[in-house]
């Protein structure tokens, strides 16, 4: 007799095992869902990162400069404090104050010199500069530095408190025998202009 064939078909192993072995559409779902976050927390590093790529090439070598000027002449200002008595003067162009450079008292001068379109640095030590009076001698006598070069303007200003009108006032010029509470460095050159405040310690 002919041999009948089956309505079902017995289901052979091979059959159960390729359907243990495939991906349901749920695991499917959270295999992409994984894969879209990782993605987006990567693009968003690379992004960020040539962001501030970009930011850094912005900035020039001038302004880097300016920024190192300005923190060094910050941090010898804020050391005005030890040599408080009558050595500190200011005027718009010029900033002088008592410093302490490598254990030698001495009288630091920052001033601009419109023919060179430069800020020039002089230091004196403080027995050179004091008159048989006893007094300070306003003359710059030693030979001075190019603290920095390429800036078509310079402005120091001065901050102190009226206390007759109790309000913060700034000014171009300093003759006091008391240092001021702040001093403003102000800097222009042709594509850009810099100024940072330095805040003078009490005490």
């Amino acid at each position: 007799m002919p041999k009948r064939t089956p309505l079902f078909p017995p289901i052979s192993l091979n059959m159960k095992r390729n359907k243990a072995k495939a991906f349901s559409l749920v695991e499917l779902l959270i295999a992409l869902s994984i894969f879209a976050v990782v993605s987006i927390a990567i693009y968003s590093t690379f992004s960020s990162g040539m962001s501030v790529l970009r930011r850094v090439r912005n900035i020039d070598l001038v302004q880097q400069n300016m920024l190192l000027k300005g923190e060094r002449f910050g941090k010898e200002l804020r050391q005005a404090v030890t040599l408080r008595k009558i050595v500190f003067a200011g005027a718009k162009d010029r900033c002088s104050f008592g410093v302490v450079i490598n254990d030698m008292p001495g009288r630091l001068t920052y001033l601009f010199d419109d023919s060179s379109q430069a800020l020039l640095r002089y230091f004196e030590d403080l027995s050179a500069i004091i008159t048989s009076e006893g007094k300070i001698d306003p003359e710059l006598k030693s030979k001075p530095s190019v603290f920095l070069s390429k800036v078509k303007g310079i402005e120091f200003s001065y901050l102190y408190l009226d206390l007759g009108k109790n309000i913060y006032i700034w000014t171009d010029e300093w003759k006091e025998k008391f240092l001021p509470l702040a001093v403003k460095l102000s800097i222009t050159t042709e594509k850009q202009n810099y100024a940072t405040t330095v805040f003078i310690p009490t005490a």
